[in-house]
């Protein structure tokens, strides 16, 4: 998502980012209230709504940080459309202490069967210049437009976990004139296994900053644990491993709660 005006976030804005959500099984629809999967990637049945509240903390040089305090919400209709909409307030003491609303974001996706436990997904986000501080947003309307294909592990009935490779374009289209443009390609190789109640995975997302001609490839590892039927609590941790003098963050952790509506 695209949070300060220095960076284009790498987190939130691509459809394989995959984080905490519901799953079911592919044909018999088991619920398995463990997987971060379909967050991003929308299994194609027609129960799969819920709400996340998420903290989310990047750390800088300096004791700086930005945080965000964001809530998720997501429904499903006609067993194949997925739409999401992020409501984030955010606080930052870079360059001084600063809390407001950041920007807004609302996804629709579509997922389609190809064969067996193979699908596609397409779609596209919208994230909107609604910061309240320039420090808390980009001040530019993005699009981002995204596609990806997930195979799914075990058995129909039975998921064990899923590997997926996704693709995404992250680009301004309005807004302020003197702000940065935003322009990066996102791909995301992301795999990651089911136990009972609980997950873990790897869902970076690696992106190329054309304008600044920077890749980033972090190490994104995530474990959620389904601690009673319906609620799920994760953690998640980020690491730029590359070009890490020019990456204005440190390191970033997040903490999540998830609970599926009926």
């Amino acid at each position: 998502m695209y949070r300060k005006n220095l960076f284009p976030k790498r987190k939130n804005g691509l459809l394989m980012i995959f984080f905490i959500t519901v799953s079911f099984s592919l044909n018999a629809q088991k619920e398995q209230t463990h997987s971060r999967i379909a967050e991003m990637f929308q299994y194609p049945f027609s129960h799969f709504s819920y709400v996340q509240a998420r903290f989310d903390r990047q750390t800088f040089d300096n004791s700086g940080y930005y945080d965000q305090y964001a809530i998720r919400a997501a429904r499903v209709f006609g067993n194949s459309w997925h739409l999401r909409l992020d409501v984030p307030l955010a606080n930052t003491n870079v360059p001084q202490s600063t809390f407001g609303l950041a920007d807004i974001g609302l996804r629709l996706m579509h997922s389609t069967p190809v064969s067996g436990q193979i699908y596609t997904s397409y779609g596209a986000e919208l994230i909107f210049p609604t910061a309240t501080d320039p420090v808390l947003g980009g001040g530019k309307w993005l699009a981002h437009p995204e596609v990806a294909a997930i195979y799914f592990f075990g058995t129909p009935s039975e998921v064990k976990g899923s590997a997926t490779l996704g693709f995404g374009y992250l680009f301004d289209y309005a807004g302020q004139s003197d702000r940065a443009h935003v322009s990066q390609f996102r791909i995301a190789p992301n795999v990651d296994y089911w136990g009972n109640k609980w997950y873990i995975g790897y869902y970076a997302t690696w992106t190329y900053d054309i304008k600044n001609k920077i890749f980033d490839l972090p190490l994104d590892i995530e474990a959620g644990y389904t601690f009673v039927p319906k609620w799920t609590l994760a953690a998640e941790y980020i690491q730029p491993l590359v070009n890490t003098e020019k990456i204005t963050h440190n390191n970033e952790f997040a903490v999540k709660l998830r609970y599926m509506l009926p």
